[in-house]
């Protein structure tokens, strides 16, 4: 069964070169120039909010090397343009004919989880067609805004789109609540069952999904150390079941796993250490205990060691952020393995760098949180703690 699409490394963390919140606009003759400084000008006045709450005010205009000027870029062959700007952005506009758009873009793509949205607008101005990435990356509400800016019609073609009495799409709902596919190619399978009026199961012992929840699925009970039932058998007329936690679910077919990021990890180490020594420890530590990976929101660490090498590649491994504390912060978090070696480094009492910054970073995200794993050193030259923020205070409803 397909596991999580591959980490990208273009957004989300303070240690990692983000997605620009911008958008593109590539415009493919002269006619679109107008429209092109239209848009650009209305959207720094007003702003798209990106899914993940990013402002989009900017708006970088391209045009072939004959057009440019005046704040242009020059584009000499726009494949190999887009090949490096593609992920730089957090959304692209061509003005132009789609199928040019369709054909420079389809060697770069990799993932509808992935993919930055992409819009087309005809140079005259009149339609705003939602063409890649319209759910996951926020591209229908984007036509949908610049469609209002430029007073033009937005083109938008997914189902749960077309009718306002259909079912919620299902990605928007998981994506709203913060947590995380691992197993994409069921997604439409359960997405159908929603438009065929049939109630997918869901797992939710973590109180994942939020109580204002459509009433769109048949909610099992369960508590968090439970195991999830037994999926049905990979029928297609049998919608899969949705398993939410920050467990280790093993896959099943049958089984749409949903990883809930409350898992906030802490490390220290040695400098120097080998690039891929946090991640490695991070991979086996966690499947020893069957965490889920894909359930850790952050990394977090001491300041001093911001720029360490194997922490910042883990990070952009695992698409989040890494973020860090001054040591005197840190020595401020009771924590239960305090280390008189680490006070000492830093000019403190004695504390604990991993447990600390695990705490800290999962109340800075607004959670209570408690330390699910206390410290834990690999090889003498790594500590790692992790923290497990708290579930919502109030209930999901059963809706069954």
């Amino acid at each position: 069964m397909n596991q999580a699409p591959p980490a990208s490394a273009a957004s989300g963390a303070a240690s990692r070169k983000e997605a620009a919140p911008s958008l593109a606009c590539h415009v493919l003759s002269r006619g679109g120039l107008p429209l092109a400084r239209r848009l650009a000008a209305r959207l720094a006045a007003d702003p798209w909010r990106a899914p993940g709450g990013r402002i989009v005010a900017a708006c970088q205009l391209s045009a072939p090397a004959r057009l440019a000027g005046d704040g242009i870029r020059p584009v000499h062959d726009l494949a190999a343009f887009l090949a490096e700007e593609y992920r730089r952005h957090a959304a692209h506009v061509f003005v132009g004919a789609a199928g040019i758009a369709v054909r420079v873009l389809a060697p770069l793509l990799r993932h509808k989880s992935q993919d930055p949205p992409v819009m087309v607008l005809d140079p005259a101005g009149r339609f705003v067609i939602s063409l890649l990435s319209g759910h996951w990356g926020g591209g229908n509400n984007l036509a949908r805004h610049l469609a209002r800016l430029l007073r033009a019609t937005p083109v938008i073609t997914t189902a749960s789109d077309q009718d306002t009495a259909a079912p919620p799409a299902l990605d928007l709902l998981i994506r709203d609540a913060g947590l995380r596919i691992l197993d994409w190619d069921l997604l439409p399978r359960a997405q159908a069952a929603l438009l065929e009026g049939r109630r997918p199961r869901l797992w939710d012992p973590c109180q994942a999904l939020p109580a204002a929840l459509p009433p769109v699925f048949e909610l099992l009970s369960g508590k968090e150390d439970d195991v999830p039932p037994a999926p049905a058998l990979p029928d297609a007329d049998i919608p899969p079941l949705l398993a939410a936690h920050w467990r280790y679910l093993p896959p099943s077919p049958g089984l749409l796993r949903l990883a809930v990021p409350r898992l906030y990890v802490g490390l220290g180490c040695r400098r120097g250490i080998p690039e891929d020594a946090a991640l490695a420890a991070l991979t086996e530590i966690f499947s020893a205990r069957k965490l889920e990976t894909r359930a850790v929101a952050a990394l977090s660490t001491v300041t001093e060691k911001a720029d360490e090498p194997a922490l910042r590649a883990a990070a952009v491994r695992l698409d989040i952020p890494l973020r860090v504390f001054p040591a005197d912060e840190l020595a401020r978090c009771a924590t239960p393995t305090p280390s008189e070696a680490a006070g000492r480094r830093f000019r403190q009492p004695p504390f604990s760098v991993c447990e600390a910054a695990a705490l800290l970073t999962a109340q800075a995200d607004g959670h209570s949180a408690r330390l699910l794993l206390p410290k834990i050193v690999v090889q003498g030259r790594l500590t790692l703690a992790v923290a497990l923020a708290s579930p919502p205070a109030t209930p999901t409803p059963n809706q069954s």
